[in-house]
Parts: C-alpha cells; sequence; structure tokens
C-alpha cells in the first residue's frame, strides 16, 4: 500500500486565505495508523492507475520560494552596560519576518535570541556580547517576497526551502479506504467465471492534517475527487462522483486465476503555509491516486457427464 534581491522591511495589515476544516473532517498527523496511508511518488497525480480518464493532476515537485541572502550593516548583541548618548538611539529591535505582495503584510515571530538587540557594527560598545551578523534571507516566488530577518555565525547555512506540494503529500496521512466483494474471493469462496462479481468501497472523509517541515506549518486540506477500479484483467474504470465508493460495480472474470483488484481514490489538496507565525503560501497541491489492493481469486464451473452403467 501506500506514496538578492533589494531588502524592504515592511510592516502592515495581513490577509491570506487560510483553509478551513469542512464538517466531518478527519485530522490526521503523527504516526500513521492502520486506517490511514501517506501517499508516495508513485502516486502522485494520477498514480498506477492503468486506465485513463482521471480528474489527475500532478503535484509540483519545486519549492514554493527561491532563497537568497543579503547581508547588512547590523549586529546583533547583547548589551551589559550604560550606552553612551550617541548610541542610545541607536539601538533597534530585532524585527521579525514580512511578507511582501500586492498588499503589505504583518511581520511574524523575530528569529532571534530572546533580549537581543541590534546596532550598527562602528558602534558596538566594547563590553556588548555579540551573537553574530544580521542578515536578510529573502525568499522570491511570482508576485511575492519573504524576507526574514537573522542572527547569523558565518557557519550558520542558509533557511531550508519552502517544502513543495510534493513534499507535503508525501507526510500528510490520508484516511484509507477497503474494497468489499461478493464473493469475496477467497480460495474457500472464490469468484466465478462469467457470473458477475460485486465490488465496493467506502465512502471517504474529507482530510484535514498538520505537518511540519524545514521550520514550516503546514495545514492541509484534502478531499476526494474521484474513485477508480482496475480488476487486474485489463479492465478498469472511473466513477469521477465522489460519493460513488459505495455504489457497488459489477465485473465478470472471463478466466479463471487469481487477480489483484485495486480501488484507487484520487485526492485533491490545499495547503496553508506558516512560517515563524507569518502566514507565507496558500498552495494548490494538485492531486495524488492512491490505491487499495485486494487479492481476488476465481475459480471455473464445468459440466461433468457421467453415466449409470448399463444405461445409454
Amino acid at each position: 500500500m501506500r506514496r538578492a534581491a533589494v531588502v524592504c522591511l515592511v510592516v502592515g495589515a495581513c490577509a491570506l486565505a487560510v483553509a478551513v476544516a469542512p464538517a466531518g473532517a478527519q485530522t490526521g498527523g503523527g504516526d500513521l495508523g492502520p486506517d490511514s496511508v501517506r501517499a508516495t511518488a508513485a502516486d502522485f497525480g494520477g498514480g498506477t492507475f492503468p486506465g485513463s480518464g482521471l480528474p489527475a493532476r500532478a503535484p509540483s515537485v519545486e519549492s514554493p520560494y527561491t532563497w537568497s541572502r543579503s547581508p547588512s550593516s547590523m549586529v546583533c548583541l547583547f548589551l551589559t552596560g550604560p550606552l553612551p548618548p550617541e548610541v542610545a538611539g541607536r539601538v533597534l529591535p530585532i524585527p521579525g519576518p514580512t511578507s511582501v505582495s500586492g498588499t503589505l503584510e504583518g511581520p511574524g515571530t523575530p528569529l532571534a535570541p530572546a533580549g537581543a538587540v541590534m546596532l550598527e557594527r562602528p558602534l558596538v560598545p566594547p563590553d556588548a556580547v555579540v551573537v553574530g551578523d544580521l542578515v536578510y534571507e529573502v525568499g522570491v516566488s511570482p508576485g511575492r517576497a519573504i524576507v526574514v530577518p537573522r542572527c547569523v555565525t558565518p557557519d550558520d547555512p542558509p533557511l531550508g526551502d519552502p517544502p513543495s506540494p510534493a513534499e507535503v503529500w508525501e507526510q500528510t496521512p490520508l484516511p484509507r479506504t477497503r474494497v468489499h466483494a461478493s464473493p469475496p474471493g477467497t480460495p474457500t469462496f472464490p469468484g466465478l467465471t462469467r457470473f458477475a462479481t460485486l465490488f465496493w468501497g467506502e465512502a471517504l472523509p474529507d482530510a484535514v492534517a498538520h505537518v511540519a517541515l524545514r521550520g514550516f506549518d503546514v495545514t492541509v486540506v484534502a478531499h476526494p475527487v474521484a474513485y477508480a477500479w482496475s480488476f487486474g484483467d485489463g479492465t478498469s474504470t472511473v466513477r469521477s462522483d465522489p460519493g460513488s465508493a459505495t455504489e457497488p460495480l459489477r465485473a465478470t472474470f472471463l478466466r479463471r486465476g487469481d487477480y489483484g483488484v485495486d480501488l484507487y481514490v484520487v485526492w485533491q489538496g490545499r495547503a496553508h503555509m506558516t512560517f515563524a507565525g507569518l502566514d507565507v503560501a496558500d498552495a494548490d497541491l494538485g492531486t495524488v491516486t492512491v490505491p487499495e489492493h485486494l487479492p481476488y481469486h476465481v475459480a471455473e464451473v464445468r459440466a461433468v457427464l457421467r453415466t449409470t452403467p448399463g444405461r445409454r
């Protein structure tokens, strides 16, 4: 089973569409239980479904932002003694991350030690404890930029990239469906050639999951948009009505043998990302197509002609 740009700091009102959990949605997170599954790379878009007609769109594997680092003339420090008058008015608090798009969006939580301030390098008092240089990590995507002031030492690496839609899917627990059949297709109660078998699944709720990747908190809202069947004999079918999972589907096997019947669930999702308390992205995740497998045994009924001795 399964899947440096010019830096500007701005402060203003922030408004981003946040995904809201639909009524009755399932919330996931943490370790997977027997009733949940994560998509893998093989499930992206249409996944391994062998047929056609799925409403599928492969998720992007690109991060929403490209980071670059811009230096500044400021250092991060702790002040331990009285300041000369010419310095006192130049000490500033370390700002938090800021998002800039079509409108100005407010700052997040500073990425600096508690109590640290910033000051121009030539004005640093001899008794101050220097934490590191103040740099600006700049994340750029079409129509938006994130500016993250940060105290760093020469060995500190850049910030981690925001997760791509593909990475988000791989960390998102999704509810599993179950495949039911009549006859059940076991060795003791097989399906029969040329006789119809009924297959059906279980309806799935919308799913809400919270995942964390490289310092980004991500809320995912996903819902099933289609179900598809593959019967292991070269035939398949797609049902685009999300409510069709429980409707029995007839399939007829022409040859005896062991088949792999798969019910595929096409999940479509969106993700809302925050970083250090700042809304940074509201991303379309595209789709994943996750299969649920059922081994199915088919037997053949043969007519046997018997004659009674002495009779013709």
